[in-house]
């Protein structure tokens, strides 16, 4: 397969965190055979630092130069955002080969359909694997979907859990995986539902048929309620922002719609402000360099043009 050929060389990786780039950071190590101790092979590096983060002669996965990244050296990214998916062969910034990967709906399965046969995956691990192309579309459909999305939430701003998730995937201890998803599920079902409707009661329009709210950005339990806070929202509003706040300056804005609206040229006119932003036609965000809150809802309200 030529997407296989295209993963050769880079013996580290640089990835996004959220579930199915950990997922395909760890079939990565697992099928390529990476040797060492996992933290010098695996990075994470924290969102709000990717402006201007170096990736050197590592994948990349799900961190593409449109999300404020350097790339020095050889640099294979693995992405699914905007499709398709894809491997892309980067000389420092130039793009010098690439392949796509066909009929998949996250990064993790891309990763798995290329190294299937180094994989050779026993079936709990492709449920859980569908569980991760659940959750990467917003779908849940089964108990474990819906353990897993909220495992994640309750723990996404802390990388031990990527970490050990990854150590579990690599020794084939997938039962562990369930299983600690049940847990974390049991006390986000504890914490987060409260602090929906405390997100929720924080909502403020935007401009006709756009509201935001904010969150702070160092509390679990508003990061993770601000997913289900802002799927609430939607079934009221055309566009929900929610905008992450640290140190009292804005570090962040997640923006998300259920509606037949187009959010990628909001992004694209934040991009012009030179802002870093991002992601699919229904959900996506931007990252601020830590900036008033009144400066950051004014380069919103500018950027959506409905």
């Amino acid at each position: 397969m030529r997407c296989n050929d295209l993963l050769r060389g880079p013996t580290k990786i640089c990835s996004d965190g959220d579930m199915d780039a950990i997922f395909a950071s760890a079939f990565l190590i697992k099928g390529l055979d990476l040797v060492g101790d996992l933290r010098d092979i695996l990075r994470f590096p924290r969102p709000d630092r990717l402006s201007g983060y170096v990736v050197r002669d590592s994948f990349a996965v799900e961190l593409p130069l449109s999300k404020g990244v350097v790339y020095r050296g050889q640099v294979v990214l693995i992405d699914h955002h905007p499709e398709p998916a894809r491997v892309e062969v980067y000389e420092n910034d130039c793009l010098v080969d690439r392949c796509v990967v066909d009929n998949v709906r996250s990064v993790a399965s891309a990763v798995y359909i290329i190294l299937r046969d180094s994989l050779d995956l026993p079936q709990i691990a492709l449920n859980i694997l569908r569980s991760i192309d659940n959750i990467d579309n917003a779908v849940y459909e089964t108990e474990l979907d819906r353990w897993l999305h909220k495992a994640f939430f309750i723990n996404k701003m802390n990388d031990e859990f990527r970490y050990l998730l990854v150590k579990y995937i690599i020794n084939d201890e997938w039962c562990k995986i369930v299983e600690w998803a049940r847990k974390q599920a049991s006390i986000y079902d504890q914490e987060v539902p409260r602090t929906v409707e405390k997100l929720v009661g924080r909502v403020k329009e935007l401009k006709l048929g756009v509201v935001y709210f904010t969150y702070n950005a160092e509390d679990k339990y508003e990061s993770a309620a601000l997913t289900p806070a802002m799927i609430k929202l939607e079934d009221r509003f055309n566009i929900v922002i929610a905008i992450g706040i640290r140190n009292n300056k804005a570090v962040s804005a997640r923006i998300a719609t259920k509606r037949d609206i187009d959010l990628i040229p909001i992004f694209n006119r934040l991009r012009e402000k030179g802002i870093n932003a991002g992601g699919r036609k229904n959900v996506g965000g931007a990252r601020f360099k830590g900036i008033p809150l009144d400066s950051a809802i004014e380069q919103l309200r500018k950027a959506i043009d409905l």
